[in-house]
């Protein structure tokens, strides 16, 4: 698939778009945040320097409006596939993001009034685009707080594994007799189950270096370390497998004296190496509580 395609592929899921486009916020409320306080300071003497405040809390103001459009069908995309806590999580996102455009347009029309020949208008306009645009910044930064914590935390909007390795159809609609299907169900999902979910799992995922490992988006995702768990088609990349073959007593998983058998590492390279397809989610059980 072309890059182009692929952008194309990720602009029609409502949660991607919405992640997409919810970058610009952000970036210019960084970006404009020193022009507002520079025109405060040098303005009258550097007339550009307030247009170019202007013109960065125009394009906020127009992108989180658009921000906020997207977020409203990535909602209804993602919301029956949430738990309570994510729910939760998700409706506070959206209300923190609902009003961002309009708390962008206070600073812009200031600085709109900031070239007021009047020094009585002028200076307090000024300053005041400045508390405008450091609260601006302040809200734009809580929301997307959260919205990192849906995706990172809950994994809210990420792809569905199943779709990656048969794109072109529902997951509900897939086959379920692939032969790397049947592996994972009767050969990989044994071993996660004996001797990983019980601490990689959502309950106790703090406590075991921020990973779950009790779905691919988690793996995918990876833990506190940035890197992800499982690297599809690439064993030797994939943190699990570094994780399980370390040197180190300390650092090697999972926990005890003895290393996991070179059989069960060999079944979970393979698995890894051919794909690491996963079950769909409606053929899962639910892992063990822990």
């Amino acid at each position: 698939m072309l890059p182009f395609d692929q952008f194309l592929e990720a602009w029609n899921q409502p949660a991607m778009r919405h992640a997409m486009v919810g970058h610009f916020p952000i970036v210019l409320s960084v970006i404009g945040l020193p022009f507002v306080i520079l025109a405060a300071l040098w303005g009258r003497r550097v007339t550009s320097l307030r247009w170019i405040a202007v013109a960065t809390y125009l394009l906020l103001v127009i992108s989180a409006y658009v921000t906020r459009n997207a977020g409203d069908a990535a909602h209804d995309a993602i919301r029956g596939s949430l738990s309570d806590e994510a729910h939760e999580l998700l409706e506070e996102h959206e209300d923190l993001g609902d009003n961002v455009w309009l708390l962008a347009l206070i600073p812009t029309v200031l600085l709109g009034l900031s070239f007021v020949p009047k020094p009585k208008v002028r200076h307090p306009a000024a300053w005041l685009a400045v508390i405008g645009a450091l609260v601006t910044a302040a809200r734009i930064a809580e929301t997307a707080d959260h919205g990192g914590r849906l995706v990172y935390e809950h994994a809210a909007g990420t792809p569905d594994q199943w779709a990656l390795m048969f794109p072109g159809g529902e997951s509900d609609a897939q086959p379920t007799d692939d032969a790397r299907l049947t592996f994972f169900r009767n050969q990989v999902r044994p071993i996660l189950a004996e001797y990983c979910w019980g601490c990689h799992n959502p309950k106790r995922y703090k406590r075991a270096g921020g990973l779950d490992q009790t779905s691919i988006a988690a793996l995918l995702r990876g833990g506190m370390s940035g890197q992800p768990a499982v690297v599809p088609g690439r064993p030797s990349e994939s943190l699990m497998i570094q994780k399980l073959r370390h040197d180190d007593e300390e650092e090697r998983m999972p926990p005890g004296d003895d290393p996991l058998p070179e059989d069960l590492i060999g079944t979970l390279e393979r698995w890894i190496a051919e794909g690491a397809v996963w079950e769909p989610p409606q053929l899962s059980n639910t892992p063990p509580d822990s």
